[in-house]
């Protein structure tokens, strides 16, 4: 019997915990949430997750953990000798918690405003949104270049080692789709391209990129999906 069930769908964050738990190589089980089907907000899916959002992960004792960041950390703490993790007492910890909640609490929630602008106003006006996605963009580019500026001297965001940080921030870089597939009304910082500005960031998701567990998970989450997903929600 799987010891965590994980609701994933390649549209969103579910790729972090994904990789974390492939990469701890304990069992899991696999359960993908059909959007077009509406299987997110179905009465069952809401008893796990009452805001209706993917990712959710069953742990062994059968509760549903939501928040991908959260269950990065929680993961990688289970499991120490995997390494993805410092300890608790690591002198820098602190670096792990600090970039973890930058992004999750950051970066975030500025992608989703880019693309989804009514997520914060009522205000349906092309005016009002356009507004909104360029504030969105703006944040994005903001702390993009902080994060950049830590890089400045070393490959990965927490010391020599790598962390369930570094691929939290690789998930990110995958919402920005290529540059050929060209949709009307979306963001510039939405494509991929956006990252040749920084070139520390570039560099460390590239070496993410490369880990085995890594490129096995990331063949499950093609960019396509998201184009779709973009296409919809900047038509209006």
């Amino acid at each position: 019997m799987a010891k965590y069930t994980l609701y994933w769908s390649p549209l969103t964050s579910s790729f972090a915990p994904h990789v974390v738990l492939a990469e701890i190589g304990v069992d899991y089980e696999l359960k993908l949430v059909d959007f077009e089907r509406q299987e997110h907000k179905s009465e069952s899916f809401l008893k796990l997750n009452p805001n209706g959002l993917v990712p959710v992960m069953l742990l062994e004792n059968g509760s549903p953990m939501y928040e991908s960041a959260a269950m990065v950390m929680y993961l990688a703490d289970s499991y120490p000798e995997v390494g993805l993790s410092p300890s608790l007492s690591d002198p820098e910890r602190y670096l792990y918690n600090q970039w973890l909640f930058y992004m999750s609490i950051e970066i975030y929630p500025a992608v989703d405003y880019c693309f989804k602008p009514e997520f914060i106003s009522t205000d349906p006006s092309p005016s009002s949104q356009a507004g909104i996605r360029q504030r969105a963009g703006e944040k994005m580019i903001k702390c993009w270049k902080i994060l950049d500026q830590a890089l400045q001297d070393k490959l990965w965001l927490v010391g020599d080692r790598f962390t369930v940080c570094d691929i939290y921030m690789l998930m990110m870089t995958l919402w920005h789709i290529p540059k050929q597939f060209h949709i009307p009304n979306l963001p510039l910082v939405l494509y991929d391209d956006f990252f040749k500005q920084f070139k520390n960031v570039s560099r460390n998701v590239a070496a993410t990129a490369e880990h085995p567990t890594v490129k096995k998970i990331m063949k499950l989450y093609p960019p396509e999906g998201l184009v779709d997903m973009y296409k919809s929600a900047t038509n209006n």
